[in-house]
């Protein structure tokens, strides 16, 4: 084969696989007829230019699971194949996964919580509706966002969840946070939370993401002076990695003392540590240290990732260059 052939297979093979263009698109820029374009992608199979590689998610890659299970000491860690780069494609994937086991873990006339964000908003659509649960309470474990968009109206997430769990939601008509200590124990002390709190202290089951606080710190640009994220933690250890249920964590997965966290309208850091069973599910490079200090607090029991991020916290840990 000729090597203008070859280049040929090549950028054709790109334009569909890579660009997701369709053969009457890439027909029309090679002025070649459509039947031409399917022949040159088989081709190109054909001499190896393209070789198919299916990722199925409901394979776990158990090496890298263990290796998560050993090093922050939780009870199952489900680390799903990375089959594409695209983040968002990525986060449905992985959230199906954690749906699936938790459709399995989750009981009938139960308790189960849940917080805000695009990773839990995600994960309760893709719950199954045909299973055979009925009678669970969902409860928030966050008052409400300022965001307005669909994953932080944590309200009507819940309603539509419980529907399809046979069971019934309870409701957090509050800001999630709040403007002074007086508002937080008016509102922590009314009746209305009664139940909320009932609950979250007795609560078999809890799905959450874990938050990245740094990306959206407008002060990190003036406090920093152009560190990258590990220079940065190893000079403030008590610097907020991120959050879980919105309640800020640092490096070392202590939850901090500090204004954010003391006007949370929330379940604090102990209400997380009794709660029976703990779901985290997280993925992106940009997570990589708010995973680690999240599986630090000792409050998740099962976690649910990607490859790339797997390999990225253990590469970080195995660097011992965090503090401990």
């Amino acid at each position: 084969m000729e090597n203008s052939d070859i280049q040929k297979l090549v950028e054709i093979s790109k334009l569909y696989y890579l660009q997701g263009m369709t053969q009457e698109q890439i027909a029309k820029i090679f002025g070649i007829s459509r039947s031409a374009v399917s022949m040159y992608l088989t081709d190109a199979k054909n001499n190896g230019i393209v070789q198919v590689q299916i990722k199925d998610p409901s394979e776990n890659n158990e090496e890298l699971a263990e290796r998560i299970e050993r090093e922050f000491g939780i009870k199952k860690c489900i680390v799903v194949p990375s089959g594409t780069h695209n983040h968002k494609v990525m986060l449905r994937i992985v959230t199906s996964q954690a749906a699936r086991f938790a459709r399995d873990l989750f009981t009938s006339h139960s308790s189960l919580g849940i917080a805000w964000g695009s990773t839990c908003s995600e994960f309760m659509n893709a719950f199954p509706e045909d299973t055979d649960l009925c009678d669970i309470s969902v409860v928030p474990m966050v008052g409400t966002s300022l965001l307005l968009t669909e994953e932080y109206q944590l309200n009507e997430s819940i309603r539509m969840f419980a529907e399809k769990l046979r069971g019934y939601p309870l409701f957090i008509y509050s800001p999630g946070i709040v403007d002074t200590m007086d508002d937080y124990r008016r509102i922590m002390d009314s009746t209305y939370m009664k139940p909320i709190l009932d609950r979250w202290k007795n609560m078999e089951y809890a799905v959450l993401g874990i938050g990245r606080l740094q990306e959206r710190d407008v002060a990190r640009q003036l406090r920093c002076g152009g560190e990258n994220m590990l220079e940065e933690i190893s000079r403030y250890h008590d610097m907020a990695v991120g959050d879980i249920c919105a309640r800020w964590f640092n490096i070392r997965g202590e939850f901090i003392e500090c204004e954010h966290n003391n006007k949370l309208i929330g379940a604090d850091a102990e209400i997380l540590g009794t709660i029976k069973n703990v779901m985290a599910i997280a993925i992106g490079s940009s997570k990589v240290f708010a995973i680690i200090g999240g599986l630090r607090t000792g409050v998740i029991h099962y976690f649910v990732t990607d490859e790339n991020t797997a390999r990225q916290v253990l590469a970080v840990m195995e660097s011992n260059a965090l503090p401990g």
